[in-house]
């Protein structure tokens, strides 16, 4: 999607509960919770306004020199609305700003994200594309550059494809909803361990070397001059979860997972065939929010985040990647007069 057309359309289907069977579907959706902690607000339609932006950033690292390359994206902001009710919501978002010292000609960037918020498990599926990085350390890395001046590389994309999952062991008295998807709301203080998975795809190009020819360090890399790199792999990780509530409305959540990956990681010299191995990595996903939340008002800043650290098939070099986004979001929710289930008999959830 061309930045340069100022206008980004991202629609987000947050289905929060799944079916594959009635018994496995009450499974995840089981409606056992603590009132006393959090409520499910299921009568109310939510709307709600956002600013995102979004970023993307990767490293290339020669642990032998202790150096590294750091590739920047600039951030693309948006402005969204959404709807929220029971286990459906939608959002609508426009890109409103997205100054840099990138042309604007060169900078381009794709976003898809769906969540599923279930009772005991959340689901992320993404999709991201950028094109458009510049290194924000060439002063000392770049040969001949100067205080001020940028290394821009428009012709670098970067793609990360995945799903990943986690389960919500204390799903009774902790909301995955309230802060992250505002339509529950968590009134005490309470925290769960969790425990999932991921499937993840990263692939790196561009239409010449990855290392500037004009390095400082002629054996950065062990000179090799890359200009293509991929890594598909599968992982698994623990982590906490916690929402710290004062007087009911101001809070605080947290939510941390660690883990451990096993993938393929390929390279693609200029002048020579792929390299490629088996290596194990690490990835760390967290999510911070902090705000106000009643029955009827919900505001509040949100960052979400996610970097893996993965070894490239040679040896002692690595590199990492991170995409995130910080989001502020106001919402209000209405009163849904009462009315007849609109969908069949015969399906497993009402609306």
């Amino acid at each position: 999607m061309n930045l340069k057309y100022g206008i980004l359309l991202v629609i987000l289907l947050n289905l929060s509960n799944l079916t594959v069977g009635q018994d496995l579907f009450q499974h995840l959706v089981d409606n056992n919770y603590d009132s006393t902690y959090y409520d499910k607000l299921d009568n109310l339609l939510t709307t709600k306004i956002f600013l995102s932006s979004k970023l993307s950033e990767f490293s290339i690292k020669d642990k032998v020199l202790d150096k590294s390359l750091n590739y920047d994206s600039k951030a693309t902001s948006s402005l969204g609305i959404g709807l929220g009710y029971k286990w459906i919501g939608l959002n609508v978002a426009f890109n409103v700003n997205n100054s840099s010292n990138i042309s604007s000609d060169d900078s381009k960037w794709f976003n898809v994200q769906t969540q599923f918020y279930l009772r005991k498990f959340t689901i992320n599926i993404y999709s991201t594309v950028y094109k458009g990085y510049y290194l924000d350390n060439a002063l000392h890395m770049i040969e001949g550059y100067s205080q001020g001046e940028l290394y821009s590389r428009g012709d670098i994309s970067n793609s990360t494809f995945g799903i990943s999952s986690y389960y919500i062991f204390n799903s009774s008295r902790y909301s995955n909803r309230a802060t992250f998807n505002q339509n529950e709301w968590q009134k005490k203080t309470a925290g769960s361990f969790l425990a999932g998975g991921s499937i993840l795809y990263n692939r790196i190009s561009a239409d010449s070397s990855l290392i500037p020819s004009q390095i400082l360090y002629p054996t950065f890399l062990n000179s090799t001059h890359y200009n293509k790199s991929g890594y598909f792999g599968i992982s698994g990780s623990l982590g906490y979860a916690l929402s710290y509530v004062i007087n009911k409305n101001w809070f605080f959540d947290a939510n941390i997972l660690l883990g451990l990956s096993v993938g393929n990681s390929t390279i693609h010299p200029e002048g020579s065939d792929k390299i490629s191995s088996i290596k194990a990595g690490l990835n760390l996903s967290n999510r911070f929010g902090i705000g106000y939340n009643s029955k009827l008002f919900y505001a509040a800043i949100n960052y979400n985040n996610m970097l893996a650290y993965t070894p490239l098939p040679i040896d002692k070099m690595s590199y990492q990647y991170k995409i995130g986004i910080v989001q502020m979001v106001v919402a209000y929710r209405f009163r849904i007069p009462e009315h007849n289930n609109i969908l069949p008999d015969w399906s497993p959830v009402e609306l």
